[in-house]
């Protein structure tokens, strides 16, 4: 892709002939034991826009995301054998993954629209579909209740949302609007988790 190695903040760039076997689910094991999950392809976007040459020549070439399984320490120059299947694969549906995520926000914590969409590793763009994937998910035994809008405001299509937050030692607080109506919203500076 013709991007300086460390141009991207990346924490490790594997050279390998078997580009093929580098997909989610593979595990990576250095010859010193450190084990990285393959999670998840990335594309390109427009977090490399200011150390790509030319994006047009990124299209259908992807990055892929890893997690720490064992740590250790990884030197330049150490071998890495490859495992594929080792791991179940992420979903590639987002819905998928938003419901895969919702059950991670640890009780007495909020997120952001934001927040999940850097989780699920999606466009921020993504923001507008949250509401969306929130208001298909209600009938699912899952914590929707521990998502915010930006400014920490509930939403008023999660149902008994406050009392729930309340029940886990969220502080709400609901002010009357001008229409009569309850409004809540939580302190971020307490209660928001960037897992």
């Amino acid at each position: 892709m013709e991007i300086a190695a460390g141009a991207l903040r990346e924490n490790l760039v594997i050279s390998s002939s078997s580009r093929e076997i580098f997909r989610p689910g593979t595990a990576l094991i250095t010859n010193s034991g450190v084990e990285i999950k393959l999670t998840m392809f990335c594309e390109p976007c427009k977090r490399i826009f200011p150390v790509a040459r030319d994006l047009g020549s990124m299209i259908n070439r992807r990055g892929i995301l890893g997690s720490i399984e064992t740590g250790g320490i990884i030197l330049v120059g150490d071998t890495i054998s490859l495992h594929p299947g080792r791991y179940a694969a992420l979903p590639k549906s987002a819905h998928q993954k938003f419901l895969d995520f919702v059950p991670t926000i640890p009780a007495g914590k909020v997120v952001r629209y934001l927040d999940v969409t850097i989780a699920i590793g999606v466009a921020d763009s993504f923001v507008r579909a949250i509401p969306g994937f929130i208001k298909r998910s209600v009938g699912y035994d899952i914590p929707l209740h521990r998502i915010v809008n930006a400014q920490g405001k509930l939403l008023t299509y999660i149902p008994n949302q406050a009392e729930k937050l309340s029940d886990e030692g969220v502080q709400v607080e609901v002010k009357t609007g001008l229409s009569g109506s309850t409004l809540g919203a939580v302190d971020l500076a307490s209660h928001l988790w960037q897992g």
